[in-house]
């Protein structure tokens, strides 16, 4: 899993905050598709597309790039699949549809392959699980969950209810935090206050301000993820050693 972003809405320097998921070498999943998500996207795998997104929510650092992935794929043979929780599928058609992008007799999703998801999906025979997050009105943002491998809040407050109970199999715990919390970002104090030993010792923080909050997680032994870094997801066993945490007393 490679980062193709790491910032908040504002650090444009960082990225817009992506993942791109890996199968075998290829493009599996990506995961938000922000402003500069595609820019990015295409200097890693030249003239490709990515087969799938899944949006976690409708802000446009996270779904600007749908535009251009639109028209990249209207004029190749790509249809890529777009999953988004079907409570935000009228939201997501509402923006793309009053773009007027699709032309002539066609829907922009004869082009984009929208996949209303609930709970869980499959997504090339792997099941992934979808929690609702704490980012704004509830159920209005979403995370992404692969036992076993990951979890990626997208961005949200802290959710102990759902990573203290279902996040257990010892897969790296990808969190949104800043260096200071607001009411929809989790702050480096709230991880503290709200996370246990055990999730701290697992979790890479992003959506992030500056790179200079690097120091301020090093400072607090909290690993983070860095434009264009990749993280092996190989299995849960070796999860820890493989994103080389700080250790804690």
């Amino acid at each position: 899993m490679t980062f193709l972003g790491v910032g908040n809405a504002r650090a444009t320097s960082l990225g817009n905050s992506s993942i791109i998921i890996e199968a075998d070498a290829k493009p599996w999943l990506l995961v938000d598709c922000g402003f500069d998500t595609l820019d990015k996207f295409q200097l890693r795998y030249p003239n490709s597309l990515p087969p799938a997104v899944f949006i976690t929510h409708c802000h446009f650092d996270h779904i600007g790039g749908l535009e251009q992935l639109y028209f990249l794929a209207r004029f190749s043979d790509k249809r890529p699949v777009v999953y988004i929780s079907h409570l935000l599928v009228s939201t997501l058609v509402s923006v793309l549809g009053n773009t007027l992008i699709a032309e002539g007799r066609e829907n922009v999703w004869d082009v984009l392959n929208i996949v209303p998801v609930h709970n869980s999906f499959f997504h090339q025979g792997t099941k992934l699980y979808v929690h609702p997050v704490r980012h704004h009105v509830p159920n209005s943002a979403f995370s992404l969950h692969m036992p076993g491998y990951f979890f990626y809040s997208g961005d949200t407050r802290p959710i102990p209810e759902i990573i203290h109970h279902n996040v257990n199999n010892n897969e790296i715990i990808f969190h949104d935090c800043g260096i200071k919390g607001n009411p929809s970002h989790t702050g480096l104090d709230d991880l503290r206050r709200e996370y246990a030993p055990n999730v701290l010792n697992r979790l890479v923080a992003y959506h992030y301000a500056t790179a200079e909050d690097g120091l301020h997680f090093a400072k607090q032994q909290i690993a983070y993820a860095q434009p264009n870094q990749t993280f092996e997801l190989n299995n849960a066993a070796t999860n820890q050693a493989l994103i080389t945490l700080p250790q804690r007393a």
